[in-house]
């Protein structure tokens, strides 16, 4: 979805609210990583900032799964309240910690592949005691409860009336990323406005949202109604919204595995990854053409780009490969994916369309600042 930068998007640029939305999907997170070091360094050559950071020009940053995670990284705060990592710290953190998180433990057919022992504690070293409420911006960070049967929806916005969401990130970070046979569920408790104890029985958020950008919008409508700060914004449309979506990977492709006389043979164990991976993929297209179809119909085109490979082969196709051959081999594919045409109709490359959206994204955030200051 190609970006332009118009006179009268210019012109309207300081009410829009801006939407990062990152999808789920373990290990292939660095893919979306290493389109968000790309962006962050684009923006901070415009704004000649080297201490320029994602939080500062996005409204909502939402994410499930691995994106959660990365969502988390670039809006929780450090003891100088900006962001804890550069969006360039995010692929070392994945080298670093991947291998250990994605440690088989024992024997795993009837119990989750992995404990979570690691994964928790690197994200309470991480994250501390950081709340919801502390993030530089707002968040949308979802999950899902298997005990009320519905998705739980991390954000700043709404705590005044759910305070109980107001939830420590790691403990929110590790619910979004306790996907099903890889990682048992979490439970943990907050407190109500009466001081009542709220529970969480909590997996991960690609079981509600595996691309999770109608969940950031509809954060960002919330956001415009409510927050003084947008109240230049009457009723928020698609005009006024900049929405970027980070995929991490789909094989395309995958379905010429399997045929339907071989699948008809197939029991619980044999469904299992392929419908993960066909759910994945599903989700994800239908969330694209449907966005895609509603920001052309509102002739609203150009304010939609959605970040994705589909053509995804061997172990990068993994949820959980963290080895490093396998990591090395994501970071490829997202340094690929930046020199690839946006869609079959559109030959301008991502890399392209990013440094767009990057100006876009800047006079959008000194606009604001200007008005701000009359």
């Amino acid at each position: 979805m190609m970006l332009a930068t118009t006179s009268s998007t210019f012109a309207t640029l300081g009410e829009m609210v801006t939407v990062l939305s990152i999808d789920g999907g373990g290990i292939k997170g660095i893919i979306p990583a290493t389109i968000l070091e790309f962006l962050e360094g684009q923006l901070q050559e415009v704004d000649n900032n080297t201490d320029a950071r994602l939080a500062d020009y996005f409204d909502v940053i939402g994410g499930t799964g691995t994106g959660g995670l990365l969502t988390a990284m670039i809006t929780t705060p450090n003891e100088n309240n900006r962001p804890f990592a550069a969006a360039k710290d995010i692929i070392p953190f994945y080298f670093d910690h991947g291998p250990k998180i994605f440690e088989p433990s024992g024997f795993h057919l009837v119990e989750p592949k992995y404990d979570g022992k690691y994964l928790m504690q690197v994200l309470q070293e991480k994250l501390g005691e950081t709340r919801v409420h502390q993030a530089l911006t707002e968040v949308a960070i979802s999950s899902f409860d298997i005990k009320t049967n519905k998705p739980v929806i991390f954000t700043k916005s709404n705590l005044a009336k759910t305070p109980e969401l107001d939830a420590k990130m790691y403990d929110i970070c590790y619910s979004t990323a306790a996907a099903p046979t890889y990682f048992p569920p979490h439970y943990f408790a907050t407190n109500t406005s009466n001081g009542d104890q709220y529970d969480f029985n909590l997996v991960d958020g690609d079981v509600a949202a595996v691309d999770p950008s109608l969940l950031s919008i509809s954060v960002a409508t919330r956001l415009a109604q409510e927050d003084p700060a947008f109240a230049s914004i009457k009723s928020l449309n698609y005009k006024q919204m900049l929405l970027l979506s980070l995929g991490t990977g789909t094989n395309s492709e995958f379905a010429k595995n399997y045929t339907a006389e071989e699948a008809a043979k197939w029991g619980i164990l044999q469904w299992m990854s392929p419908l993960w991976e066909m759910r994945s993929a599903a989700s994800s297209y239908m969330n694209d053409y449907y966005l895609s179809t509603v920001f052309q119909a509102l002739d609203s085109q150009n304010n939609y780009l959605r970040v994705q490979e589909n053509a995804l082969t061997g172990t990068a196709t993994t949820f959980d490969d963290a080895s490093v051959a396998n990591m090395i081999l994501l970071v490829q594919v997202g340094e690929n994916l930046l020199k690839k045409s946006v869609s079959e109709d559109n030959h301008e490359t991502y890399e392209v369309a990013l440094k767009r959206f990057a100006k876009l994204l800047s006079d959008r955030k000194k606009l604001r600042a200007n008005k701000a200051s009359f």
